[in-house]
């Protein structure tokens, strides 16, 4: 598949396994009422942690040991976002539901990508898309292969969704 289909996110409801939804606060919104553009990335990583637990793949499954480290680092979830990105479509407002669509787009070797899709629930229109990749790191913040468990867990969750590669 060519690098620009991998990268694209699509606004196909029916590409996404997984949904989540939040309810803007006064507080995601700028002095009009219309969110503010980085509430998109936090609106970002809930649709990742919401889908993370559906899944089961909360952080301290893939992080044994006693280290201090280990125990601190325990309650976060698995990977370290190295790239994030959005493209606004429409405004959202306070108090409007959004309906946060989500899957992993792409599986890598030591790196995962999650696509979005940011839906106005009640004026059905696409208000964002957006990207999100993480690394796996070790306790010494260096790349590490994903985990197999974690690897065959979205496998099977997301089937032929899902793009494999380095």
């Amino acid at each position: 598949m060519p690098q620009a289909l991998a990268d694209a996110v699509t606004t196909d409801r029916n590409a996404y396994s997984f949904s989540t939804e939040v309810r803007v606060r006064l507080a995601e919104t700028d002095a009009v009422g219309i969110v503010f553009f980085g509430s998109f990335s936090m609106y970002l990583d809930v649709g990742r942690m919401d889908y993370l637990h559906h899944l089961g793949l909360d952080a301290a499954r893939f992080r044994p040991g006693s280290s201090a480290l280990t125990q601190a680092l325990a309650h976060l979830p698995p990977g370290a976002v190295a790239h994030v990105d959005v493209d606004f479509r429409a405004p959202a407002r306070y108090n409007d539901v959004l309906v946060i669509y989500v899957r992993v787009a792409h599986l890598g070797r030591t790196s995962y990508t999650f696509h979005a899709l940011m839906v106005d629930k009640r004026r059905p229109h696409v208000v964002a898309t957006g990207r999100l990749t993480l690394v796996w790191l070790d306790e010494a913040f260096q790349p590490v292969a994903l985990p197999a468990e974690f690897r065959k867990a979205i496998e099977e969750f997301e089937g032929d969704r899902l793009l494999r590669g380095a």
